[in-house]
């Protein structure tokens, strides 16, 4: 989790904006840099690999990602009418929660505190800000507070989950729905890790749409500050407003971009062994947005005898 403090200052009523993200979910950077040098003699410098059949040296340079939000917010007009903007960079729709925490002689449409649901991969003119009274000076303070999915969806139970890796394989649950090393807090208490080995393809469990690709991330360990937030995963919102997570891939192996629709049993990348993990293994949960908190939801996987809870121990085959 990151928070990130703005501050404006205007300069005809001593207007004071004010506004925090926290932020949930996260886009990367590309990691791997590309240096060489052409046939006319021409330096390059890209994260584009050259195509396999180029002639000249090329030299690969590791650099380290950034995480960047989700969302970012545009102040546009003047001090005296102002409207915010929120833009929605993933591929499903985000949640935002906009409050003041003082304010005089202000109006805003809609009445604040407001939640609103921001439209994927766009522009949302979301909060209108003026004064009640044209005539007098004015002044606020307000905080907007992001978090994936929208907060009105309501997840359907019933809903099937295919295994998520290829046909003919088998792997072993590490940990289960509550897991005592780390399925303890409300985002991943429902989460189940797959011991897999790295480079597994990995497999869509329910069709959807990809709202999030980490692929950028390298290195493992087990110390949470350094990697807490470095796991490689896609996220994948489904028509009931539920979200899959895929975590701890393989850097650089997305099969997907942000935006794309999938269907079950689509590869979306490889398993891998990246972020705050004790080896390779797939973490995989369902998530909701549940009244602006990002929790985890139980879920079974289709077999062939039936629909089960994956619990620890139990060897997964996909039929």
């Amino acid at each position: 989790m990151r928070t990130r403090v703005f501050r404006h200052y205007g300069n005809l009523y001593g207007v004071i904006f004010f506004w925090t993200l926290l932020c949930y979910g996260r886009i990367t950077e590309a990691k791997h840099l590309y240096q060489y040098t052409d046939d006319k003699g021409i330096v390059h410098i890209t994260d584009v690999a050259p195509t396999d059949n180029a002639n000249f040296k090329v030299t690969t340079t590791l650099a380290r990602a950034e995480p960047q939000p989700l969302m970012r917010l545009r102040e546009d007009g003047p001090d005296t009418d102002r409207t915010i903007t929120f833009i929605n960079f993933s591929g499903g729709p985000v949640s935002v929660e906009v409050s003041f925490s003082e304010s005089a002689n202000v109006a805003t449409e809609p009445p604040l505190p407001a939640r609103l649901v921001i439209k994927p991969q766009g522009e949302t003119p979301g909060v209108h800000i003026h004064a009640a009274n044209p005539r007098q000076g004015f002044h606020y303070r307000f905080s907007a507070t992001y978090m994936p999915g929208d907060v009105h969806a309501a997840v359907d139970e019933s809903a099937r989950y295919r295994l998520p890796f290829a046909t003919h394989n088998q792997f072993t649950v590490a940990q289960g729905f509550g897991g005592k090393f780390s399925h303890h807090d409300a985002q991943n208490q429902y989460a189940v890790d797959i011991g897999m080995p790295e480079g597994t393809p990995v497999i869509a469990a329910r069709d959807g749409v990809v709202m999030t690709v980490d692929n950028d991330f390298y290195g493992a360990g087990l110390d949470m500050a350094r990697y807490g937030d470095r796991a490689n995963n896609i996220r994948i919102v489904h028509a009931d407003g539920s979200m899959a997570v895929y975590a701890h891939l393989q850097m650089e192996t997305a099969r997907v971009h942000v935006g794309a629709h999938v269907r079950a049993g689509e590869t979306l990348a490889l398993s891998g062994d990246t972020g705050y993990s004790s080896g390779p293994h797939l973490h995989f949960c369902i998530q909701q947005n549940r009244n602006m908190q990002l929790v985890s939801v139980p879920f079974k996987f289709a077999g062939a005898d039936g629909d089960f809870v994956p619990v620890e121990g139990t060897v997964l085959s996909a039929p």
